[in-house]
């Protein structure tokens, strides 16, 4: 079964919910920033150059999607700017002490049209609408975070952890996509290929951010670590991350085996793999898992309650890891901290799903959903969660090499890296 999400940008909407302290002599204007097919950083970039405003001024609480239209705030120190643009409106909405951050994120709320619908599609859609409300769904990280898996790259920061530096490098700057087709394809097949050769590489690759690390290799032909911290921080923290959640999201679908009844389980498929969802839960589960610890993994921490550290242990175990790989193999921007995450989320402010014809579409319909969901929660994994089968039903693709679901069950136009 496929459905679409995101055939058009004004498909999936979503508008951030944030809190702050009106004060009108404040140093920090507070501006909506409405965007149609930009990513955060993009529309932050565009900000900075038309309206000529310093970057380090600038401060919002969370990433928003590239292929939406999205509201969200950013505060400009000392400045009120009025923006607009084709794909970008700034205007100023009030005035605040202090710049503002995520911690005053209430989450977010989305309006989203599913199309491509059979009737039979819409009708399930309605009748899991129920049961999702009452017992919630699991708060999984959804594709938007694996893209390292969609372009063949697998998870960088494993090899990391398992001291294999060269091998890290060549998944972050020599794997050329298998999906992609741009030129940069082309390029990490030529740096496959010539890899060893530092000095070919370095002229065959010239830009920004593949001529320091060359150098780095030139002057020291084995050091791969240190080439790794030539790799734009950002790119590291994003690898670092995909392949934390991908364990949180392993180490949650272990432990809901224990708790979730046979015929009440569901299948999430994703790209990093198939997970266990459930239909409804005993009342006794809910409250053990609303208040059960499930922190993602960080060797500082105390991995959580008991149950869930257990089922963490055995992924890291799986995965041949333990604390030590954390501690001897760190490369800076890709050292994991425990943070908080919560296992089991609801909806709220949930409107009636509206099933209307799909003019896009003939013959199909579409449906269209409004509800808010906390900050990092994804609004593409709640939609999974209404067209999932039954877990031990038929899978809607084969399984690739190494566990990871081949293709997508929910087709979506994005495959950014969104927090939200």
């Amino acid at each position: 079964m496929t459905v679409r999400l995101k055939t058009t940008p004004d498909d999936f909407r979503v508008r951030e919910l944030l809190q702050w302290q009106e004060v009108p002599e404040g140093n920090f204007i507070v501006h909506l920033l409405h965007k149609e097919k930009l990513s955060t950083p993009e529309a932050l970039s565009l900000l900075v150059s038309e309206a000529r405003v310093d970057r380090g001024a600038i401060a919002y609480a969370g990433l928003k999607d590239r292929q939406a239209v999205t509201d969200q705030f950013v505060t400009i120190e000392r400045r009120a700017v009025e923006l607009r643009l084709a794909n970008l409106r700034v205007t100023p909405v009030g005035t605040t002490d202090q710049p503002i951050t995520s911690r005053q994120s209430d989450g977010n709320a989305f309006t989203i049209v599913v199309r491509d619908l059979l009737p039979m599609q819409a009708a399930q859609l309605r009748r899991s609408m129920p049961s999702l409300l009452k017992t919630g769904f699991p708060n999984y990280v959804d594709d938007q975070r694996f893209g390292s898996l969609r372009h063949g790259q697998g998870f960088p920061m494993r090899s990391v952890l398992l001291g294999d530096y060269e091998r890290a490098l060549q998944q972050l700057v020599a794997e050329p996509s298998p999906v992609a087709i741009t030129g940069d394809v082309k390029l990490k097949r030529t740096l496959q290929l010539r890899w060893g050769d530092w000095d070919a590489c370095a002229r065959i690759a010239r830009g920004p951010v593949y001529q320091p690390l060359f150098q780095h290799l030139i002057a020291h032909p084995r050091d791969f670590r240190g080439a790794l911290e030539c790799v734009p921080q950002r790119q590291r923290v994003i690898h670092a991350f995909a392949y934390q959640s991908y364990l949180w999201n392993r180490a949650v679908s272990r432990l809901l085996r224990g708790g979730v009844l046979s015929a009440q389980r569901l299948r999430i498929t994703t790209l990093a793999g198939d997970l266990l969802a459930w239909k409804y839960l005993a009342p006794e589960r809910e409250e053990k898992l609303k208040v059960m610890r499930t922190p993602l993994y960080g060797p500082d921490g105390d991995g959580g309650s008991p149950p869930f550290r257990r089922a963490m242990e055995e992924e890291l175990r799986l995965a041949g890891l333990d604390r030590e790989s954390f501690l001897q193999n760190a490369v800076p921007g890709m050292v994991w901290r425990e943070e908080p995450r919560d296992v089991l989320i609801k909806p709220r402010d949930v409107a009636e799903v509206r099933i209307e014809p799909d003019e896009l579409n003939e013959g199909r319909v579409r449906a269209t959903l409004q509800f808010a969901l906390p900050r990092g929660a994804y609004a593409t994994m709640m939609i999974k969660r209404l067209f999932a089968p039954a877990f031990y039903a038929a899978p809607p693709g084969g399984r690739g090499r190494g566990g990871y679901q081949q293709g997508a069950w929910l087709r979506s136009g994005d495959d950014g890296n969104d927090e939200d």
